[in-house]
């Protein structure tokens, strides 16, 4: 069934006239007669007839001017979620981070997005850094965030935003009464640590560490930066950690820069080189656009 015959025969039934229905179609009458007729003949059965006055419909045409507007409408429908498909605007997307990331700017980011493409399914993943980047190399999420550029041949990234690590102290701590602290200066203390097999930020802050001549002197160890803050506050020692994870903390904790040069704690967006999901990459533009826009530590 020729779809245009379908919408010449809509109009002509809904004016029930074929010179109003050409002058809405902007279309002069004997081709529009033409298509109705055609229609006719490939159904098999007349669908209008015609009086002195005004054109009617048989039983036929009531069923198949129904039947075309539904038609029609699904037609629409289809090409407007095709679209959208291709556009980005309708799917699903996967997104691993961790805790302390999701307490970040990651939290502003994803509410921008949802803004923008509210019928985007999105899950978020709380995971550590080596889980993230196995579901993202088993395809079973999208994107991750991470503290790191990765290794892995089949994974890219794109800086995300900067961010440093900062001193994690008690408040009755001596190191709180500075206004910044040497890394070397940490030599002596007991230290709350990440997991070095956790993530390669775990290991980067651990070489930092001993490029400033010393190995901490582990008290507790962790795989998630969030689970620091608790410890430090119940008299753990001290700790490194990523800047973000002082925007949520209690008073008991002070956090100070080190001076100078602090190690770096840059998020990333991390996904596969072959990613052709055009929601991914609408993602990562937003992202990319949004995050410039607000330029300020995590």
């Amino acid at each position: 069934m020729d779809l245009r015959q379908v919408r010449y025969f809509i109009a002509v039934a809904e004016e029930r006239s074929f010179t109003l229905a050409a002058r809405r179609l902007n279309l002069s009458q004997p081709p529009l007669s033409q298509h109705v007729q055609a229609l006719e003949a490939e159904l098999g059965t007349p669908l209008l007839y015609r009086t002195s006055r005004k054109v009617e419909l048989t039983q036929a045409g009531e069923a198949m001017l129904l039947r075309g507007r539904a038609i029609l409408q699904q037609v629409k429908s289809a090409e407007d979620e095709v679209r959208s498909i291709g556009a980005g605007m309708v799917g699903t997307l996967d997104l691993g981070a961790t805790g302390s990331i999701l307490r970040g700017r990651l939290a502003e980011l994803l509410a921008a997005y949802r803004q923008v493409a509210p019928l985007v399914k999105m899950t978020v993943y709380e995971q550590a850094p080596a889980r993230q980047i196995a579901a993202l190399l088993n395809r079973t999420t999208n994107i991750s965030l991470i503290r790191g550029v990765p290794t892995e041949r089949d994974l890219t990234s794109k800086l995300a935003w900067r961010e440093e690590v900062v001193l994690a102290v008690p408040r009755t701590h001596p190191l709180a009464k500075r206004k910044r602290v040497a890394l070397g200066e940490l030599a002596s203390e007991d230290h709350v640590v990440l997991d070095p097999d956790s993530s390669d930020f775990a290991r980067h802050v651990q070489t930092c560490c001993v490029d400033a001549g010393f190995l901490p002197k582990v008290s507790q160890q962790v795989v998630d930066a969030q689970s620091i803050p608790s410890l430090i506050a119940a008299g753990f020692g001290v700790a490194l950690v990523p800047q973000s994870i002082a925007r949520f903390t209690t008073a008991d904790i002070a956090f100070r820069p080190i001076r100078p040069s602090p190690p770096a704690a840059d998020v990333f967006l991390v996904f596969r080189q072959d990613e052709t999901s055009m929601v991914v990459h609408n993602f990562i533009k937003l992202a990319l656009r949004y995050l410039g826009q607000r330029k300020k530590p995590g």
